[in-house]
């Protein structure tokens, strides 16, 4: 616990009550230690809590800390102090030798009665103090030590002993009352709990609970409009996502039930049920989680989209949260309404929506297991079977196993396609021995792999099982390294590897006559000594030339025209 840690007292290692010249003399004592590089030893650090790097700036820093009553009472609050010499003393050898358990056996003989007296009084406070530290540790939790030292500490506080503890931290003119001295210390520990994070405000509010002490009700109404604020605003935000979006209506309910659910149970916990404010404010979130039901089953109901069950789980949650008659009442109706639509649904209709499609899928699948392994025919594929998934999802839910597994194999497919040619190309651009033909591969390899990425980002929209998105997500990484690789290769073209002057000339990369010329390149040129010099001519001077000629309409006519005749003599 970063309070008791890093305590003022410990920085400096006195106890409270120390006067002030003794913690004069002990500040310019460990000033002289530490500016000789030495670890100061013997004071009342103890090494046990946890790591101590002092400085002489950090033991300013502390002494700033003890100016003012306020603070040092703070201070006092998480630290200890010697009440009682007999006991007290040998707990905090025992301390300074890392003897842990010694320290605690002592401690818990005297506070065993459960009654705060003069005699064991520093007990009590003492041994909170060490139990808190250990039980909300920073790199663990010990719920069970942290209750018993605040249950300690709050009978500490609770007692008239705790003037003992003020009377030798504090001026005599300082007096703080016993409510205000116990929240300053639960707002100090509430501040560190919310730090920390591993205990929730509901475990320490349970805790609190238990007990009975001045502070109680004061303390507790703090946790009250804090939590209801933070509520309104789930609510608030989860309506704008409902009215922005009725798609999106069943995951605005579902979140907004989620992120209510420790805020409600906190308010639980110190309101009640029966409270009104609670009341009030637990029908408002069942109220939209209800709504967001509503709107999202109105929106899919004549859809293709079955939202009974979606929208059933958000009634439920409703009613879970509805307290007051209105809002049981609706709940109540609107899940008579939905499960007769549910019921009403025949099993058979849902299965006949989807086997047509079920049927044009597995003929797809063995037609494509025919065809050559290339991105082409990959994005083709999914292209014919995004309908058919559409459909089967709408039918079975996105989360159906039946349909995920149709989804992945069509995924699957489509990306070994790509795979397939990349990595003939790849091996093709390995095994080429002169220059030219490896930079008619590259420039074929970057426009097959600018295709390949398509195909990939389409695959990546898709639902998917969790063991192929692994492999695909692998797989997408390769070639992005691939795609960042070829970005850098310089091939004497910018364009990827495109027709330039016949797609200037055309308008369109994908034009017919352009795509005649592209495959003149691949199938004849590509295969020659003299075409492989022609091809790596004009790539390095088409990119220049179409950046000159693109606005000239005249001179675009005169190239197609050309074009059209030299592709009548290559057909």
């Amino acid at each position: 616990m970063k309070l008791i840690k890093t305590n003022p007292y410990r920085t400096i290692g006195l106890l409270v009550g120390a006067k002030a010249a003794e913690q004069a003399r002990q500040i310019n004592r460990l000033k002289m230690y530490l500016e000789a590089e030495q670890e100061p030893q013997g004071d009342f650090s103890f090494p046990i809590l946890g790591k101590i790097n002092r400085t002489v700036d950090s033991v300013t820093e502390a002494s700033s800390k003890l100016n003012l009553d306020t603070d040092r009472l703070n201070a006092a609050l998480f630290w200890f102090y010697k009440g009682n010499p007999i006991t007290d003393e040998p707990a905090f050898d025992a301390l300074k030798d890392s003897d842990f358990q010694t320290a605690i056996d002592i401690w818990l003989k005297l506070t065993g009665s459960g009654e705060v007296t003069q005699r064991n009084c520093s007990a009590f406070q003492n041994l909170s103090t060490l139990l808190l530290c250990h039980g909300l540790d920073d790199s663990k939790v010990d719920i069970n030590v942290f209750e018993y030292g605040l249950s300690l500490k709050l009978q500490f506080l609770e007692s008239d002993f705790i003037n003992d503890l003020k009377t030798i931290a504090t001026d005599e003119t300082f007096k703080p009352t016993k409510k205000e001295i116990q929240l300053a210390f639960l707002h100090a520990l509430e501040a560190e709990i919310e730090k920390n994070s591993r205990i929730s405000p509901s475990q320490l509010i349970d805790i609190i609970n238990k007990h009975n002490f001045s502070a109680k009700d004061d303390f507790l109404k703090g946790f009250v409009q804090k939590p209801i604020e933070q509520i309104e605003r789930r609510i608030d935000e989860a309506k704008a996502k409902r009215k922005l979006s009725k798609a999106n209506a069943e995951k605005a309910g579902n979140a907004l039930f989620e992120q209510t659910k420790e805020g409600l149970s906190q308010l639980n916990s110190i309101l009640s049920a029966s409270n009104l404010k609670f009341s009030a404010i637990s029908d408002k979130v069942s109220d939209e989680i209800l709504q967001c039901g509503i709107d999202y089953f109105q929106h899919y109901r004549d859809s293709e989209t079955n939202p009974g069950g979606a929208s059933m789980e958000l009634f439920r949650k409703a009613k879970k949260l509805a307290i007051g008659n209105i809002a049981n009442q609706r709940c109540q109706e609107n899940t008579e309404n939905l499960q007769e639509w549910i019921d009403d649904e025949p099993e058979r209709i849902k299965q006949q929506r989807i086997i047509n499609d079920l049927e044009k899928l597995k003929r797809l699948i063995d037609e494509y297991e025919g065809k050559s392994e290339t991105v082409a025919n990959a994005k083709q594929l999914l292209a014919s079977a995004k309908t058919c998934l559409n459909n089967i999802k709408a039918t079975l839910g996105g989360q159906d196993e039946l349909y995920l597994g149709l989804s992945s194999r069509i995924a699957s497919d489509a990306q070994g396609m790509c795979v397939s040619e990349i990595n003939k190309l790849q091996e093709k651009f390995s095994s080429a021995h002169d220059n030219n033909t490896k930079i008619v591969v590259i420039v074929l390899l970057k426009e097959r792999v600018d295709e390949a990425w398509e195909v990939t980002t389409t695959i990546g929209t898709m639902d998917l099982r969790s063991d192929f998105r692994n492999l695909f997500t692998a797989n997408r990484n390769s070639l992005s390294n691939l795609k960042s690789q070829l970005s850098k290769t310089n091939t004497g073209s910018s364009g990827g590897g495109g027709c330039y002057i016949a797609t200037m000339a055309y308008g369109d990369h994908n034009h017919p006559q352009v795509m005649i010329l592209r495959q003149f390149r691949d199938n004849v040129l590509a295969k020659s000594a003299f075409g492989k010099c022609f091809i790596k001519t004009y790539y390095h001077y088409s990119p220049k030339l179409v950046e000159k000629l693109k606005n000239s309409k005249l001179v675009n006519s005169i190239i197609r025209k050309t074009l059209n005749q030299i592709i009548k003599l290559i057909k």
